[in-house]
């Protein structure tokens, strides 16, 4: 996995070859392994490699295969196997080393830009035609991983890393305001297809960037639909062997190195992984080093240490732990010395850049459970949602074979009605303390009314794909954001388990997890096996420290940020702080408004394009 970047000039000017270099060289901190770069005069290629499979030792990128196409990629593919079998019949010469970049140009020249249709896995990549002069770029399916772009001054910078493209000096430092909107209420962008930054753009997951004559098209390739063609199997069994043969292949598709870390709590989806992890890698008979890592928050998360040592003692793996209980009431350094490219957080208040580097310190690759809950649970509310799109003949033949294959059968009809309605009441109040001013300009009433509305989906597997959370959180775990040569890896998201899950009676498989916890039985302890689901709160350590924090560093930080009450009426804010009466909820709900200022107030952001040019390459590596 890689940093990559691609320059073209519109009006057929060389490349700036020092330019390309400083701005490939930038993102050596994620690909530390090698950076090269390639130019044809107006079209520039740069990668930063970090070799993360077997298969990459030998990688060289950017790639040719006829001096005429030429790639650069961040890719970690699924169904290898299944892929050079296809290429091959096409009469493609392929060793079975072959990195995954090298299939992806052999893919590229046998179906041209309909390869999109023959791939799965974690992927960007750019690809210069130069029979066709054509730019084509893709994401992919879930935006696993990032992809910005900006189009200015007859120029197109395209990268997998945001501040790369912010060090072209033609990028401005102008701010998308509705963006800022977002990320003080919900801490993230809920818009697919912008930044924070009002010249650089995100392209959307599933989709391709063509390039041709000076035209720059988006198109979409691919959608995870509410429901596929329902699989109805004789018995239950059944279900939960194809599970199990789906999601050991998930795993395994993962682990093509044999230095592996792994994030694990008390529930049932990251040990799921863990354990699947240990046996994929146990079966091999191949030497490999395999640790769990773990947070410890007795505060917020009372047991949950215990229960992950539970479960690495059970299946025979080494566990690490991390004492996390000081951040959430930490006081933050004046200024970020390295900032984030979006405001996604306070780093001082938030263990997770810390822990990602625990576990790069053993090894590259980190395998977490994130997926599990919208993937696997769908099953109290789905004939609601279903009725509501109109998938009610879907309805009627769940219900008639769960009563033919269950003697005792649950409809879960008040559990789903009573999770739906719980939902809908939860409407979003707009933030008394934004500038009215703002959201008048910007309608912020209309706007959060609607995503609010559409809030169902993001706990449900049609939203695992079609909404933004969940490719925000992939952006925030990648190294261009947390600034550690690690890769995060997510076995809930791949398309083939996804793809079944979408396929099978919702009831009783997707009902609190069903069909993974019998697929786990007699892999990881009872006690784990039949554990409900926690919701942790915020303890009262951490909310009479939101109220402290006024006078320690909050207060000062909203008064003396430059550009803050354009979007906050900061004396409002400060008061929401100090209440006595401010629910928890809203009290961390505060911390999102707090990141932003606390990003806003370093000089990289809003210094100009000089000198942001030249702070930001002279920062340290991470």
């Amino acid at each position: 996995m890689s940093g990559i970047v691609s320059i073209i000039n519109h009006n057929n000017q060389p490349i700036n070859q020092s330019l390309l270099h400083a701005m490939t060289n930038y993102m050596a901190f994620r690909g530390p392994d090698a950076q090269q770069t390639w130019h044809q005069d107006n079209i520039g290629l740069g990668h930063t490699l970090l070799r993360t499979t077997s298969e990459q030792e030998g990688e060289r990128q950017p790639l040719t295969l006829d001096e005429r196409v030429w790639i650069v990629a961040d890719v970690r593919l699924d169904g290898r196997k299944d892929l050079v079998v296809a290429l091959q019949a096409r009469g493609r010469v392929i060793t079975e080393n072959a990195p995954d970049v090298e299939l992806l140009l052999h893919a590229y020249h046998v179906w041209d830009t309909s390869c999109v249709d023959h791939l799965m896995g974690d992927f960007v990549f750019i690809i210069w035609d130069s029979r066709q002069q054509r730019l084509f770029c893709v994401r992919d399916q879930y935006g696993i991983v990032p992809f910005y772009y900006a189009q200015v001054n007859n120029t197109l910078i395209c990268s997998n890393t945001l501040n790369c493209i912010r060090l072209h000096p033609h990028i401005s430092t102008k701010l998308n305001d509705l963006a800022v909107a977002d990320f003080l209420v919900w801490g993230m962008n809920m818009e697919w297809s912008t930044t924070i930054f009002n010249d650089i753009h995100r392209l959307p997951p599933a989709h391709t960037l063509t390039w041709q004559a000076g035209q720059l098209n988006i198109h979409s390739y691919w959608q995870l639909p509410r429901t596929r063609p329902l699989i109805f199997y004789k018995q239950p069994q059944e279900y939960v062997e194809h599970f199990v043969e789906l999601f050991e292949q998930a795993v395994s598709d993962r682990l093509r190195t044999n230095r592996i870390a792994t994030h694990i709590s008390g529930g049932m989806d990251s040990t799921s992984i863990a354990a699947t992890a240990q046996k994929v890698l146990l079966e091999r008979g191949e030497p490999f080093d395999f640790q769990a890592f773990t947070m410890r928050d007795r505060l917020m998360m009372p047991e949950e240490d215990s229960y992950a040592s539970m479960v690495a003692h059970y299946i025979g793996i080494p566990l690490n732990e991390m004492n996390c209980e000081g951040y959430m009431c930490a006081v933050p350094s004046v200024n970020p010395q390295t900032p984030s490219p979006e405001p996604i957080g306070i780093s001082d208040r938030n263990p997770g850049n810390d822990f990602t580097r625990r576990c790069a310190d053993h090894a590259r690759v980190v395998l977490t459970g994130f997926g599990g809950d919208p993937g696997l649970r769908f099953g109290e509310f789905y004939w609601l949602e279903w009725w509501k799109h109109g998938l009610r003949r879907e309805i009627f033949q769940v219900f008639g074979h769960y009563l033919r294959t269950h003697r005792s059968p649950k409809l879960y009809l008040r559990q789903g009605r009573a999770y739906w309605r719980k939902i809908n009441k939860e409407k979003l109040e707009l933030p008394t303390w934004f500038n009215a001013d703002f959201v008048k300009q910007l309608d912020l009433q209309q706007r959060y009314e609607q995503i609010n509305a559409e809030t169902i989906d993001y706990v449900a597997r049609y939203g695992m794909a079609n909404s933004p959370f969940w490719s925000n959180i992939f952006e925030q775990f990648d190294p261009g954001a947390t600034g550690v040569a690690a890769k995060h890896y997510y076995p809930f998201f791949d398309l083939r388990l996804v793809n079944f899950l979408v396929s099978i009676p919702p009831i009783p498989w997707l009902v609190n997890k069903n069909i993974l916890r019998d697929s786990m039985k007699g892999k990881l302890p009872e006690a784990i096996r039949t554990r409900r689901k926690i919701v942790f709160q915020a303890p009262e350590e951490y909310i009479q420290g939101m109220r402290e924090s006024v006078g320690l560093w909050a207060g000062d930080l909203l008064k003396n940020t430059p550009g803050f009450e354009e979007y906050v009426n900061t004396s409002e804010l400060l008061k929401c702080l100090e209440s006595e009466e401010i629910d928890t909820g809203k009290l961390m709900g505060l911390e999102k408004a707090l990141a932003v200022a606390y990003w806003l107030r370093n000089p990289q952001v809003v210094s100009s394009n000089k000198v942001k040019l030249e702070a930001v390459l002279i920062q340290p590596r991470l």
